[in-house]
């Protein structure tokens, strides 16, 4: 009994070692290279010029009970040009609607109709490299970074991950240049689909008045989860069908959580837009 244990204690180090290597020889180029291929042939990816996605979700604070809004989401997308929108129905006093867009040249995190920015909004304006390098929306856009990486920046393979006990392969990206937000992009390790993008920044602790006063002031910590799900065939390419936003900031004032989250249903590719689709309202 004691030898057959000691076989499958063997066993089971050996099978841990064989997974850690298989990954460890992974390269950026392979991910890269492999996750294309889960989206569809170079053919089928280039044979989509622009493409829409809509669908109807909910937002809601997940730091506050019993406090959510239905709505609809609109992703355009046309070469780099893109377009998000977010209206919420409501509870429009504590929900706002969000709108982001990007010409190929300047990109805008617009005040929606209520008048101000969410907490999402807000930090997106504050990191506009969100959309302008195609991180935002993921391959639900053509602009997708992945699909256009030529000197947008670097890219490190940071192993394997397990995130809510799914084992994923992780990319970390830092923009041309530099920047104070870190980006870390998942793919399922079977599939290679890109399934998560997380943003992370945080600024430093405010400065008391007096010297003493100085340690009462906490960092502030922001975080973005994008989450895609539930991939299919749509214009002859792999795309998700669900997609899922949670913002959360952490500091002086406690934790604030937000989530979006949206089944899309209909989709269509190689339609004509109307330039000003893809320019901030007034613009």
């Amino acid at each position: 009994m004691k030898l057959t244990r000691v076989f499958i204690g063997i066993f089971v180090l050996l099978a841990i070692g064989s997974v850690a290597a298989s990954a460890q020889k992974l390269k950026v180029e392979d991910v890269i290279a492999k996750h294309l291929e889960s989206i569809g042939s170079p053919e089928a990816r280039s044979a989509v010029k622009n493409i829409i996605a809509v669908g109807n979700g909910t937002s809601k604070y997940l730091s506050t009970a019993d406090l959510s809004a239905e709505g609809r989401l609109v992703l355009a997308s046309d070469g780099p040009k893109f377009f998000m929108g977010i209206n919420l129905t409501g509870n429009t006093n504590r929900f706002a609607d969000e709108l982001y867009t990007f010409d190929g040249e300047t990109s805008d995190a617009a005040l929606p109709r209520q008048g101000s920015r969410s907490n999402l909004g807000s930090f997106v304006q504050s990191n506009k490299m969100m959309i302008d390098l195609g991180l935002l929306g993921g391959e639900l856009t053509t602009g997708w970074l992945i699909s256009n990486f030529a000197n947008k920046g670097k890219l490190s393979f940071a192993g394997l991950k397990k995130i809510d006990g799914k084992e994923m392969y992780a990319l970390e990206f830092l923009k041309k240049g530099g920047g104070d937000i870190e980006v870390m992009l998942y793919f399922d390790k079977d599939t290679f689909r890109h399934v998560r993008t997380e943003y992370k920044r945080m600024s430093s602790a405010g400065i008391g008045v007096k010297p003493e006063t100085s340690s009462q002031y906490n960092e502030t910590r922001y975080r973005v989860v994008e989450e895609f799900g539930d991939h299919r065939i749509e214009a002859g390419v792999m795309l998700p069908h669900s997609y899922r936003i949670v913002y959360s900031t952490t500091g002086q004032s406690g934790t604030v959580e937000q989530e979006w989250k949206f089944t899309l249903s209909e989709f269509a590719a190689n339609q004509k837009f109307d330039p000003a689709t893809f320019r901030s309202p007034g613009k």
